[in-house]
């Protein structure tokens, strides 16, 4: 009752209201109409927000690979396969190095040859893989093979002096591919153990002195 008298009193004092009171709420509906999210939506496509600034990723620096040696570089390439005048020529200056004797003496006393660089000549027989591997003496089977001479001291038998253990590297195979069962050869190298009391003899250089006459099937290494 006291509200109705109320609007009544201001109806009487503002006889305006009545014609502002439509005006005034359709403003009020439009403004409310535009801070809706359409209007906000639009708005954004006018004016678009500046897109943040990120700090660029930094790069991750990579090690610098070594700048290759440029004298080994020039080595390598003036270095190709050795002919025979180069094997020959190291073949002589590693023989004035060498002490002359023969493998029945290394066989028989190994300790006087220890550590010391040797040339002997004997009978090639064959290669193989004997003793490679082994802890007390060890060479590697992926970078040598053995190999066996005949006993000197048998001339009516053929019979490898499996006492001496004569070891060769593989890159070195194209130096002996020519290789004959039977061929007379001159060896240098350098007794290293002892063990089993036995010669175990890194062998540096091979040459054929005499070719064997048998016409026997080539053997080949197995590099």
């Amino acid at each position: 009752m006291l509200r109705n008298q109320q609007k009544k009193v201001f109806n009487q004092t503002n006889p305006a209201s009545r014609v502002m009171m439509p005006f005034c709420l359709s403003i009020a509906l439009a403004v409310s109409l535009m801070a809706g999210p359409g209007f906000a939506k639009a708005a954004d496509k006018t004016h678009p927000a500046p897109a943040a600034k990120t700090a660029p990723a930094s790069k991750k620096e990579t090690p610098k690979p070594d700048a290759p040696n440029a004298n080994h570089t020039a080595d390598k390439a003036k270095d190709p396969v050795k002919t025979k005048e180069a094997l020959k020529k190291e073949f002589d200056t590693s023989l004035a190095t060498a002490a002359q004797t023969d493998p029945m003496a290394i066989m028989q006393t190994p300790t006087q040859f220890l550590n010391k660089k040797v040339t002997f000549t004997a009978t090639f027989n064959r290669f193989a893989d004997i003793a490679l591997d082994y802890k007390k003496a060890f060479r590697d089977s992926r970078d040598y093979v053995t190999f066996f001479v005949l006993r000197p001291d048998v001339t009516d038998h053929t019979i490898p002096m499996s006492e001496m253990k004569l070891f060769f590297p593989r890159k070195k195979s194209s130096e002996v591919m020519d290789l004959d069962s039977g061929d007379k050869i001159q060896i240098i190298g350098t007794e290293f153990s002892t063990a089993l009391d036995e010669p175990w003899i890194d062998v540096e250089h091979i040459r054929v002195v005499e070719k064997t006459e048998k016409k026997e099937k080539k053997h080949t290494p197995e590099f």
